[in-house]
C-alpha cells in the first residue's frame, strides 16, 4: 500500500507560523509585501502562472500580508528584459516591498540571468539569485537561508515521512534553474547518488527503472506538448520506489501532470498526490521565505530594534 506524501500539514504549520511572524512585524510597523512578476506570454504557460500566483496571493493575503502583480507578459518581447529590470529596479528601492517572486519559466528571449543578478538578494523570495544560489554548493541551512521553495519544499516532505536520501540513487527528470537543477545538487549535499535527465538524455527510462526515488520535475504533458513530451507510468518506476511529481500544467482550467498518479502508486512504497503534495508544500516555503525576505529588508531599512 502506497504512503502518500501530503504536504497538507506542512502548509498548515507554515500559514500559522507565519501568521504569527506578521504579528510580530506590525509591532516594528512592517507588513510583508510579495511583488509578482509575470513574463511569460505563451498560452499555457500563462494560465498555468497566473493560477499559481492567484494561490500564493491569497495565501500571503490570508496570513495578514500584500500583494502586488506585474503582468509585464503583455510588453512586446524585444522590450519585456528592459522592462522588467526597470520594475525590478523600482522595487529593490521600495522599502514597503519585502519580497520580489520572477514567476518561472521565462521565455527564451527573456534574460534571466540579468533579471536575477539585479534583483536584491534580500528580497529574493525563490532563493535564485547568485548570492542565494551560492548556499546550495556549500552547506545549506534549510530553516536559515533563502532556498529554492520547490525544492526546500519536497525536502520537507521526504523529511516528514521518513524518507531517507542519503546513500539512495536519486533520478531528477528535469534540469530546470527552479527545480531540477537546484534539488539535484541539495540532494548531492546530503549524500543522495544523484542522476539529472533531460531532453536530450538517451534512454531516460532505463535510468528511471533503478532509481530508489523518481523526481519528475518536466511540466510536459503529452496532451498539451506533441515536442518532447513526458509523463511517468507505473512500468516505467522499480517496485518500491519514491515517487515526487512536480510538473502540472493548466489549460482551459484543467490541470495535466507530470505522473500517471493511478499505475504508479500501484508500484511505489511513497509517492506525492498531484494535488496537494509538492504544490502545498511550495506554497507554504513561498510563505517562509517571504517572512525571511521581510525581516532581512526590516533589518536594512528600520533603525527600530528588530524582534529575534
Amino acid at each position: 500500500m502506497v504512503v502518500w506524501l501530503r504536504g497538507d500539514a506542512i502548509y498548515r504549520e507554515a500559514k500559522e507560523w507565519a501568521r504569527e511572524q506578521v504579528k510580530r512585524l506590525e509591532e516594528l510597523g512592517i507588513t510583508p509585501k510579495l511583488a509578482v512578476l509575470l513574463l511569460n506570454d505563451d498560452p499555457v504557460e500563462l494560465e498555468t502562472q497566473r493560477k499559481y500566483v492567484s494561490l500564493k496571493a491569497r495565501d500571503v493575503r490570508e496570513i495578514g500580508g500584500e500583494v502586488e502583480i506585474y503582468e509585464l507578459h503583455q510588453t512586446p518581447p524585444e522590450r519585456r528584459t528592459s522592462e522588467a529590470l526597470r520594475v525590478i529596479n523600482t522595487l529593490n528601492k521600495r522599502d514597503d516591498v519585502t519580497g520580489v517572486l520572477i514567476q518561472k519559466p521565462l521565455p527564451p528571449y527573456v534574460d534571466e540571468v540579468a533579471l536575477f543578478e539585479n534583483l536584491a538578494p534580500e528580497k529574493d523570495v525563490d532563493g535564485l539569485t547568485p548570492e542565494n544560489k551560492k548556499k546550495l554548493v556549500t552547506t545549506f541551512d534549510l530553516q536559515r537561508d533563502l532556498l529554492p521553495c520547490t525544492p526546500a519544499g519536497i525536502l520537507e516532505l521526504m523529511a516528514r515521512y521518513g524518507v531517507e536520501v542519503r546513500g539512495r540513487d536519486v533520478v531528477v527528470v528535469g534540469k530546470g534553474e527552479l527545480v531540477g537543477k537546484p534539488l539535484s545538487i541539495m540532494l548531492m549535499q546530503l549524500d543522495a547518488t544523484v542522476s539529472v535527465l533531460h531532453a536530450l538524455s538517451r534512454d531516460r527510462v532505463r535510468y528511471v527503472k533503478w532509481a530508489d526515488i523518481v523526481i519528475s520535475a518536466v511540466g510536459r504533458p503529452p496532451e498539451l506538448y506533441a515536442d518532447n513530451p513526458w509523463r511517468l507510468t507505473g512500468d516505467m518506476v522499480k517496485e518500491g520506489a519514491v515517487v515526487i511529481g512536480v510538473g502540472g500544467k493548466v489549460s482551459s482550467g484543467k490541470w495535466y501532470f507530470d505522473v500517471d498518479e493511478k499505475s504508479v502508486a500501484e508500484r511505489a512504497s511513497h509517492m506525492t498526490p498531484n494535488v496537494g503534495g509538492v504544490g502545498l508544500a511550495t506554497r507554504a516555503w513561498v510563505l517562509k521565505n517571504l517572512i525571511k525576505t521581510t525581516y532581512r529588508v526590516a533589518k536594512l531599512t528600520t533603525t527600530t530594534r528588530l524582534l529575534t
